[in-house]
């Protein structure tokens, strides 16, 4: 009986001991932490895009697209690349003019012209701090000899917000910085001095999935220059100097792209932009030589692209 009470005596001090031990115990420290998703293992994507379009006969003329896309992820680092390339030329028709009565057309002729030839090259880096909060840089280099741009290039940077994430759409929105430098193409008889860019970015993107198969993209990017710009004025040729917000360029871009087979997809974009101070025209490649304008002209201030793709994913 003694044996037994001692026993029990035992077990119930242990317990209290082992009760007192675990209040003495501090809590755990509270952790404060950036709001990251789990690293990611690496994911690269590769695509390829093409379009042409030839016509014989009584129209003549053959254009091309080609682009390429590459992007690798790795954890909280993203790097993307992309390059596209459009070019085209045309037969067109011209008179034969009598030598005696040049009033009078005795036929008619073929000469060809490039009617579109523009290329286009970037790199982009993402540092994303949390999964909807990122900083970017991006350089970029192009041209546009169609619309007076010899040579044009520059750099970006600023700040990336994921506004929304579902499992059917994607809505991106950017604030930045743009530099850009260009150079235009010269004329007889006169010197076009190259023109130096600083302005604020604005972008608004988004991702749309109608289906397992085909997804809508659209987007706005808006440049506001900030600096005056030592340009020939596009709204007054006799003047030299653009004020800061007067050179505000906008770029609007809308594309369908549907699975056609495994890794082949077709893809139908529209690419809409708008510069309100463009670039000097260039002398058409037709004009006599020695010819020159009387005044300067300057290039069309709404460029559209629509280009209908097949796109080929490597990886």
């Amino acid at each position: 009986m003694i044996s037994s009470v001692r026993s029990t005596l035992i077990i119930f001090a242990a317990l209290h001991m082992c009760a007192r031990t675990g209040f003495a115990q501090d809590p755990p420290a509270p952790k404060f932490e950036y709001d990251k998703t789990p690293p990611k293992p690496t994911d690269w994507k590769v695509q390829a895009k093409g379009g042409l379009l030839i016509t014989t006969g009584n129209s003549q003329a053959r254009s091309g697209v080609f682009g390429l896309q590459g992007s690798r992820q790795q954890a909280y680092n993203k790097l993307s690349l992309d390059a596209q390339l459009a070019y085209g030329r045309s037969n067109v028709l011209v008179p034969v003019l009598d030598p005696v009565d040049p009033l009078v057309v005795t036929g008619v002729d073929r000469r060809g012209e490039t009617t579109t030839n523009e290329w286009r090259a970037r790199g982009r880096y993402d540092r994303f701090l949390t999964e909807n909060n990122a900083l970017y840089v991006l350089a970029q280099i192009g041209a546009d000899k169609i619309a007076g741009k010899e040579l044009y290039g520059g750099g970006q940077a600023g700040y990336s917000r994921q506004l929304q994430k579902t499992t059917q759409s994607t809505l991106v929105a950017e604030l930045g910085y743009d530099f850009s430098h260009e150079q235009y193409i010269q004329q007889p008889g006169k010197t076009i001095d190259p023109v130096t860019i600083h302005s604020a970015r604005v972008f608004v993107g988004e991702l749309l999935a109608l289906t397992a198969d085909t997804g809508l993209t659209a987007s706005v990017e808006a440049l506001f220059n900030l600096n005056n710009e030592k340009a020939l004025d596009a709204s007054d040729p006799t003047k030299t100097g653009v004020s800061a917000f007067k050179d505000t360029r906008i770029i609007g871009k809308a594309g369908l792209t549907t699975t056609l087979w495994k890794s082949l997809s077709f893809g139908f974009g529209f690419t809409l932009k708008y510069d309100q101070n463009p670039a000097p025209r260039p002398l058409p490649s037709s004009a006599p030589a020695g010819a020159m304008f009387r005044q300067t002209l300057f290039a069309d201030k709404v460029d559209t692209l629509t280009e209908a793709t097949l796109i080929f994913t490597f990886l």
